[in-house]
């Protein structure tokens, strides 16, 4: 009987590797080997680094469920809340794997690929909130930008634990935040 490959635990294996030794360092050997499986198997079953990369990432997006998290409701406090919660339910748990990622993209270029699905998640919540500035509820601002504002602070707190782990970064507050958030962007009739 052939053996069972389990990809949730081939793609932790992935993870921990590179947050261990880089993109660059975590060769298809290597790979191979702390996902418990042959070099082989792991180019029949993913073709490439950056493609097994690839379907990690996708793997912890489908996990999260964006699309139930970027979903309009009318009630702009609480789905802003929702997509910030999913946000640190996934990437900022990730932050690590994705820190590695991120700091070797300009120099492994198959690399970007790998960020399709996220990115598609930054549209998704782009289009959440250009549907609020239709409403006429948030203040008209480029989609992106608004986007950054809104996860900017996650990001940049996820960014600092990983590389200043001796410096103790609070956890944000999510509902705090979108107060925040929306203090600054809402527009008042």
């Amino acid at each position: 009987m052939p053996k069972v490959i389990d990809d949730e635990k081939i793609y932790d294996a992935v993870m921990q590797t590179i947050i261990e030794r880089g993109y660059a360092g975590a060769t298809t050997k290597v790979l191979a080997d702390a996902a418990n499986i042959s070099e082989v198997t792991l180019f029949r079953k993913f073709g490439s680094k950056s493609e097994l990369v690839k379907r990690a990432i996708q793997a912890l997006v489908e996990q999260t469920d964006f699309k139930s998290a970027t979903k309009y409701t009318g009630d702009i406090q609480a789905d802003l809340l929702r997509v910030l919660q999913a946000y640190q339910g996934s990437v900022v748990m990730h932050e690590k794997f994705f820190a590695s990622l991120f700091s070797e993209i300009s120099h492994n270029p198959d690399l970007a690929d790998s960020f399709s699905q996220p990115l598609a998640l930054f549209r998704s919540i782009g289009e959440l909130l250009t549907r609020y500035q239709k409403d006429g509820i948030l203040q008209k601002e480029n989609p992106s930008h608004a986007v950054a504002s809104l996860l900017g602070p996650l990001i940049y707190a996820a960014m600092m634990r990983s590389a200043l782990s001796e410096i103790a970064i609070p956890p944000i507050d999510l509902t705090e935040h979108v107060s925040r958030y929306l203090e600054g962007r809402k527009t008042y009739k």
